[in-house]
């Protein structure tokens, strides 16, 4: 045999090797860890790197920050509606809240069960070895068995936090405030257990904070009240509040690095919806208006992702919305395909591993929002909003005009009534303004809403 013959073999066979490795290679651990009302502004990192006034003056957030040092955040980053409910269930689905006819946080408009996938089913169809697990705040129709959850804390919602108390101008002590602690401990459990037997996992931990009651713990609260309070952010207690979260966070990250899983596991960090601003008008400036709003406010939300192939430290301008995560997720499990047909999100994967250029491909350019209330597209950099009583029509430039104060509507005709018909063809499209199949009924049998929601 001459050289030239056993190189060839030697080549074909060290690529046999290799392709073999990489078929045997463990699916990544993936962790999504979900606040709750948490106002993009609301860390110590600049969204914007350019802009000082995108992060808060007074809040603490180190884990938060350790978390974008090891990966990226995304400055133009949005929940897929402005309150809870509708967002857990968007998220669960990859699909936009109008599509599963799930607008509001009222039981009423939860639909018959729905024919979909959530993420662990479709985590576990690309990869039946995948584990997952739901800790803290559910909040959603079905119970996360239904869904392919392995182990969760069941149905819950906002009372399972121990919110002791309607009145938000009080706040109280606890060793365990918003169960940060205890759901916690769940969440490095489960870790532990599947870093002992070798699965791959998804693990959701859906925090109660930072919704309002107000709780912290009570040194949290003291180190907080003897602080100097910033000039947009002032409230101790809420400061308090983050901190135990940002505490919380911590810990996953420090047991990730203990068990030596960083290497093959993706961890992503967003919120629900945008802060509350009701007691609180300037709460989210530079951003208009807050939680329950269609204004920037309400919806745009931190979002940060750290893993293998994530440059550290680095942003990312590319809109990305919270229905996009299924997709994402099942991109780095292997399989963009092995995804349900009728999702409205894209996979931000290509994006995470080419330094936070490129673009997320969903079966619709741009990010579609409705509601009966109103409706919204953002488009290159344009969002357009339709007032459904009245016919009002703004358009905003958020690239030039984040606090969405001058309508361009008048300046751009053309462009306002491109993004109109578009977004009215997607409305139809997803018959989006007819009931769900459970409003119908009610209209029939008032007493068939009468199963409560957490």
């Amino acid at each position: 045999m001459n050289i030239t013959s056993r190189h060839l073999i030697e080549t074909v066979m060290l690529l046999g090797f290799g392709l073999a490795s990489a078929a045997l290679a463990k699916p990544p651990n993936i962790i999504l860890i979900l606040t709750d009302d948490q106002g993009w502004n609301n860390t110590e990192m600049p969204m914007i790197p350019s802009r000082a006034d995108t992060r808060s003056d007074f809040y603490l957030t180190p884990n938060f920050k350790r978390l974008a040092d090891a990966g990226m955040t995304f400055s133009q980053a949005y929940a897929p509606h402005p309150v809870c409910s509708p967002s857990r269930h968007a998220i669960q689905f990859g699909m936009t809240p109008a599509k599963l006819k799930k607008t509001s946080n009222r039981a009423v408009n939860y639909p018959e069960p729905f024919p979909a996938q959530a993420i662990p089913q479709v985590l576990k169809s690309i990869d039946p070895t995948y584990r997952a697990a739901h800790f803290g705040k559910w909040h959603m129709y079905h119970h996360p068995a239904e869904l392919g959850y392995d182990a969760s804390d069941g149905r819950t919602g906002n009372h399972t936090a121990r919110q002791l108390t309607t009145d938000q101008t009080k706040h109280f002590p606890h060793d365990d405030p918003k169960r940060s602690v205890s759901l916690t401990d769940n969440a490095v459990q489960f870790i532990r257990h599947q870093a002992h037997t070798g699965a791959p996992f998804y693990l959701q931990v859906s925090h109660y904070a930072i919704h309002l009651s107000a709780e912290a713990k009570p040194a949290t609260l003291a180190r907080h009240k003897a602080r100097t309070p910033g000039k947009i952010h002032t409230a101790y207690w809420y400061a308090a509040m983050i901190d135990d979260l940002d505490q919380a966070v911590g810990r996953i990250l420090d047991v990730l690095d203990e068990l030596q899983l960083t290497d093959n596991t993706y961890v992503f960090l967003t919120s629900d919806n945008g802060g509350t601003a009701r007691q609180y008008p300037h709460f989210n400036k530079p951003l208009r208006a807050g939680k329950g709003s269609y204004y920037e406010g309400g919806l745009r939300v931190p979002f940060f992702a750290a893993g293998p192939g994530i440059e550290p430290g680095s942003y990312s301008s590319v809109p990305v919305v919270g229905y996009d995560l299924l997709s994402t997720f099942a991109d780095f499990a292997g399989s963009a395909e092995k995804q349900p047909k009728r999702i409205e999100g894209g996979s931000v994967k290509p994006v995470l591993l080419n330094g936070g250029r490129g673009v997320v491909r969903r079966p619709r350019v741009g990010l579609h929002f409705y509601r009966p209330l109103d409706s919204v597209l953002i488009r290159d950099g344009h969002k357009l909003r339709r007032t459904h009583r009245t016919g009002e029509i703004e358009l905003y430039d958020l690239a030039e005009d984040l606090s969405e104060t001058t309508n361009l509507v008048a300046a751009k005709t053309r462009l306002a009534k491109r993004m109109q018909a578009g977004l009215e063809d997607w409305i139809k499209e997803i018959d989006a303004t007819t009931p769900s199949p459970l409003d119908r009924r009610l209209r029939r049998n008032p007493r068939a809403g009468n199963r409560r929601q957490p």
